[in-house]
Parts: C-alpha cells; sequence; structure tokens
C-alpha cells in the first residue's frame, strides 16, 4: 500500500493471520513481508511477532502496519498507545441507519481460544479487571436494503471493537457469526481497515473483491 523510512503498510487480505503463532507456520502477513524485507527480524517483539505494529482480526482485511527497524517500531507503538492515530474502516452492518453518532462501551474479554469480548453492564457498580472505556464515531455511506454501509472511526483500540460496539447497538456485521446471526453466502464478516494514519506512516486500500459482491448483492 505504501511504505517509507522504518515502516510499510500492506493489504491484508481477509483469512489470512498477521503472524505466525507457531514455529514453522507459514501463509501470514509477516511471512510475506520477512520474504521482502529481511531486516524485519527481530524488531519490536521480535520472533514470531518481529515488526509487528498492531493487529486486525484474521477474517477483517485491510491495512496493516510493520515497522522494519526497531527506532521507527517505538515510534510508531507509541503513537497508538497515546491514541494519536486515525483508523478508518469501512463495515456493512445488519439494518437500515440514518446519520452519524458516536457509540461508548466498556468492553472486556470474556474468554480466550476462541476469543470472546462482551459489554460490561453499568448497572453492576464496579469495572471487571481488564475492562476498558471504549468509544467509536460513525456516519452511513449508503442505506441498502435492510442493511447499511457505514464508515467507522477509532477513538479507540480494543479486541472485536468495532464488531461488538455494532452488534450491542443492533447493528452487527454482516457475516459475523460471533456477535451477529451470520448470513448464508457470507463467508465472513464484512468489516475492512480502509485507511490508517500513525505518526509519519499513512496508507489506504479499497474494498476487497467478496465486500464488493456483498454490496453489490444487498444492492450497493
Amino acid at each position: 500500500v505504501s511504505e517509507g523510512e522504518g515502516w510499510v503498510m500492506v493489504d491484508k487480505p481477509a483469512g489470512v493471520a498477521v503472524h505466525p503463532l507457531e514455529e514453522g507456520e507459514r501463509g501470514t502477513m509477516l511471512n510475506r513481508v520477512v520474504a521482502k524485507y529481511p531486516q524485519i527480524q527481530g524488531v519490536g517483539e521480535g520472533g514470531l511477532k518481529s515488526g509487528v505494529v498492531h493487529r486486525l482480526d484474521v477474517d477483517t482485511s485491510g491495512v496493516l502496519l510493520f515497522a522494519t527497524d526497531q527506532e521507527r517500531w517505538e515510534a510508531l507503538r507509541k503513537a497508538f498507545k497515546g491514541h494519536s492515530t486515525k483508523k478508518v474502516y469501512r463495515a456493512i452492518v445488519d439494518g437500515e441507519m440514518e446519520g452519524a453518532g458516536r457509540e461508548m462501551m466498556d468492553l472486556v474479554v470474556v474468554k480466550h481460544s476462541p476469543a470472546r469480548v462482551g459489554v460490561v453492564n453499568p448497572t453492576q457498580g464496579y469495572m471487571p479487571a481488564g475492562a476498558r472505556e471504549c468509544y467509536l464515531n460513525w456516519r452511513v455511506i449508503e442505506r441498502l436494503g435492510g442493511a447499511s454501509l457505514i464508515e467507522v472511526e477509532l477513538g479507540t483500540g480494543f479486541l472485536h471493537q468495532i464488531r461488538v460496539m455494532m452488534a450491542h447497538a443492533g447493528h452487527a456485521v454482516v457475516g459475523d457469526a460471533v456477535y451477529g446471526k451470520g448470513e448464508a453466502g457470507v463467508s465472513r464478516q464484512m468489516l475492512h481497515a480502509s485507511y490508517l494514519r500513525a505518526g509519519v506512516a499513512e496508507g489506504r486500500c479499497g474494498e476487497p473483491e467478496d465486500f464488493m459482491r456483498v454490496l453489490k448483492k444487498l444492492g450497493g
């Protein structure tokens, strides 16, 4: 997608993991990046996470950022931790939405392997360990037949955040079998990271073919 001194952005296809989980694992985005940028080995956390600045869910497509030297990795991680990044996604969600809005919720990981995130019930009077206040802004791009194409800008970053928050708001991401109902003929959640800016790094990419097929099927 784009690259600069000490960093590279790539367009991650849906169904491809960001990095290996075990020695010898192939087919991840890091495998592909290290083949072209061997200097990434040992950067950041090193090992199987060399150069990884942030992550996308396996079945989420779009812009993914790697650092190819340690100094840049530290600067980019600082940008993410300090919430000084801009992260924009496109999503097809259930139900016809209107206008624009903001969602604010406290999220917590309720299950590991496979991961599942829940929304903290504000009436319980306390915050569970690991819970975090999260928010996102959304706007409708197009209303479809029983669904909507929306753009989402993340103010924070949390595991499965868009998927959890939109589902809790009554508009699950189309194709999301974990937080939504899943749809026949849709093989994954229709969520795409379309734009990212973090420090000096910036890049964008258009929606992939499977996303566009679902959009067309729904009338977009």
